[in-house]
């Protein structure tokens, strides 16, 4: 075969291979495109109004309030946290202790857990997302563990609504993501407290973690409005039986705390089921060690030198350990 010729075969083949290697990568960043539309991803709801919208804003705001916490010794490794979620001017200082203990260790999975304000529920809402969005990136969700709860039925459903303005789980995140590295997470929203569902979720969790690399996270904050005096009187009694690690004790202890009549008391823990729960969890997997870190309250934070004493929101910060 002569160069002219080899030139024209050449010439052929090209314009037969060309057209189908364009169809190839069509058809291939056709799929791709489908795929990232179809990728189910929670967007931010508090992220301006919680706390920073502007990515080195929050990110500055996190760090700081975590280098004003020095990490506590404890012999044994953390299986849960308790940490507050209001707005972080007021409670981000005190969700820094929680978060401060686990800086740098290493876990696979953060399994969150936290009540719903805004829509009535049964049982857990397990959020069946792809990933999690807050202005420092996305967080990726741990689809077996969620289908593997989902398939188990009541009390486990996925109720959307419940999700997408809730602020207990999402204001957790922008912590882990500046505290843990190479996680995913389990977005759990609980709603009104029934000590059987704590039972029987806490049941379920135990059993599918297993051996899991995870750590557990109850959002919630404490007592709902009373006076500076009497929130620290009942948020101190309340920690001191979270102390106790005895989950039915400080379950049955808010409708003893609200029968007193304290003026303006509506809760003690509004997280009080995911704090039951997760108490429940961890102790299911060999937790035998609880500290608290810090307690404040909304009436210790200054706006504008102006501190609010009438009617303030209690948070504490609590660490679960396995000794």
């Amino acid at each position: 075969m002569n160069k002219e010729n080899r030139k024209r075969d050449l010439g052929f083949l090209c314009l037969k291979i060309w057209p189908a290697i364009f169809v190839f990568f069509s058809i291939m960043g056709a799929l791709c495109s489908h795929a990232i539309a179809k990728e189910r991803i929670r967007k931010p709801a508090v992220a301006g109004s919680f706390y920073p919208k502007n990515r080195e804003e929050l990110r500055k705001t996190v760090d700081t309030f975590l280098l004003n916490v020095k990490q506590e010794q404890m012999e044994g490794k953390i299986l849960g946290l308790i940490a507050a979620h209001a707005g972080y001017v007021y409670s981000g200082q005190v969700a820094a202790y929680s978060y401060r203990q686990v800086k740098d260790r290493n876990y696979d999975t953060v399994i969150i857990i936290g009540p719903s304000h805004r829509v009535y529920l049964r049982g857990a809402s397990v959020g069946n997302w792809d990933v999690y969005a807050t202005p420092l990136g996305k967080v990726t969700v741990n689809k077996e563990i969620v289908n593997d709860l989902l398939s188990i039925g009541e009390p486990f459903h996925f109720v959307k609504d419940a999700h997408i303005r809730e602020h207990s789980v999402e204001t957790q995140i922008p912590f882990l993501q500046r505290v843990l590295k190479n996680f995913d997470i389990v977005p759990i929203v609980m709603g009104v407290p029934s000590l059987t569902d704590c039972v029987r979720i806490s049941k379920a969790l135990s059993k599918i973690v297993g051996k899991r690399n995870v750590l557990f996270v109850a959002s919630s904050d404490m007592s709902h409005f009373p006076n500076y005096a009497n929130a620290n009187r009942v948020d101190r009694k309340t920690l001191s039986l979270i102390e106790r690690f005895d989950p039915e004790l400080v379950f049955n202890s808010e409708a003893e705390s609200l029968a007193k009549g304290i003026p303006n008391l509506s809760t003690t823990l509004c997280g009080l089921s995911s704090v039951v729960t997760v108490m429940m969890t961890v102790k299911q997997l060999g937790g035998n060690g609880v500290k608290i870190l810090h307690y404040a309250n909304s009436g210790d934070v200054a706006i504008h030198g102006y501190r609010e004493k009438g009617r303030v929101v209690g948070y504490g910060a609590v660490a679960l350990y396995k000794k």
